[in-house]
């Protein structure tokens, strides 16, 4: 996959698309034609699907759009250890203060320093923990976060698909923000699932507003 995608990227969008035709007509099989899909949206649409390639194959997609390489261990090592480090919980939210300082200030100023948005255990953590935070505030219910979470990778299509590739305009730092990835937004569905569990032991009380109030700028 690693020599894969810059060899495709060379050469024209209509043969990319051609060589996939030619594939699956000469039956090489369907993991052989899924590694052209995956390269063909990588290189045409940044963008990193699912499409049960080995891990270590994907992350060659993810290093050629100039993200590093991502370990689901890693992201949790970084997501305890942001959780350890961040603080008590302060008096006005005893259930999900400690959540919310793992995420911002501590992952979320990790992610704004020069680079760091592209680093892809990071981007994970971030995303999860933001989605913890909102779903055991009861700022939105587990579902709710992962229609945003999914809104939020289909602005960034859209964005794509019209010319923005380095998605400038949902880019409030100097940092490039992650693309699509789905990983990263299964790390944020946990994220949302964790939430509810935090809700449920101890912010159950709470009533949830019928939108959800999320502030997402930091994904």
């Amino acid at each position: 996959m690693f020599d894969m995608l810059p060899a495709l990227a060379a050469i024209d969008v209509t043969d990319r698309g051609w060589l996939i035709a030619l594939g699956s007509q000469k039956n090489l099989g369907q993991g052989a034609v899924n590694r052209f899909i995956f390269s063909k949206e990588v290189i045409d649409s940044r963008e990193i699907e699912d499409l049960g390639l080995p891990e270590e194959q994907v992350n060659d997609g993810r290093e050629f759009l100039g993200c590093t390489r991502l370990d689901d261990s890693g992201v949790q090592q970084i997501i305890n250890h942001a959780l350890t480090t961040a603080g008590a919980s302060d008096a006005r939210e005893p259930c999900c203060g400690g959540v919310h300082a793992a995420w911002a200030p501590t992952l979320v100023n990790q992610r704004r320093v020069p680079g760091a948005s592209l680093i892809a255990n990071l981007a994970a953590a971030a995303h999860y923990m933001l989605a913890r935070y909102h779903v055991c505030a009861a700022k939105a219910a587990a579902w709710q976060m992962k229609v945003v979470i999914d809104g939020y990778d289909e602005k960034k299509r859209v964005l794509i698909a019209t010319g923005d590739r380095d998605l400038k305009k949902v880019a409030l730092t100097g940092n490039r923000p992650f693309p699509p990835d789905f990983a990263i937004r299964a790390w944020a569905y946990k994220g949302a699932d964790d939430g509810e569990t935090d809700r449920l032991k101890c912010n159950s009380k709470v009533v949830r507003s019928v939108f959800p109030d999320v502030n997402g700028q930091e994904l």
